[in-house]
């Protein structure tokens, strides 16, 4: 049977630390998920900048040629380039709500990283008290045996 006082006393904080640093490791796992999702949103959003840009670039080239030769649709082509111009703007504005966003997703991973170091140190902490403990027990247990 073994003696009270050979029981590591803190190992309720030890396997406290365990659980806290396994959670703060899932948390920066969602934290990376979330970032990588809202990467990928805002590199789909950023083609579709470039895409807008050229279809712009198109409608102005078509409208001036349609100007330098006096054509009567004109007046459409114009339109058109409108269109275009508005198409860019949405969709810049929407790459700009998504950068923010993403910027939000890589402050939560810092944040996450920095919970999750500091559950590591903490457990760290408690690991190399257990280890002292136990050097000491083992030396107890020598003496003892010595004597």
């Amino acid at each position: 049977m073994t003696h009270p006082s050979d029981r590591y006393r803190l190992a309720p904080v030890r396997d406290t630390r365990i659980r806290d640093e396994r959670a703060r490791r899932s948390d920066l796992a969602v934290a990376v998920g979330d970032a990588d999702a809202t990467r990928f949103l805002l590199a789909a959003i950023a083609r579709r900048v470039d895409e807008a840009k050229a279809r712009l670039v198109d409608a102005i080239v078509g409208r001036n040629a349609l100007h330098a030769t006096g054509a009567s649709r004109l007046l459409l082509a114009e339109r058109y380039v409108e269109r275009r111009r508005h198409e860019l703007e949405a969709v810049v504005a929407e790459l700009d709500r998504a950068t923010r966003t993403h910027d939000d997703k890589l402050e939560v991973v810092d944040g996450a990283r920095g919970r999750l170091s500091a559950a590591r140190a903490e457990r760290e902490v408690i690991e190399r008290h257990f280890a002292r403990w136990r050097e000491d027990r083992k030396r107890l247990a020598e003496r003892r045996s010595d004597d």
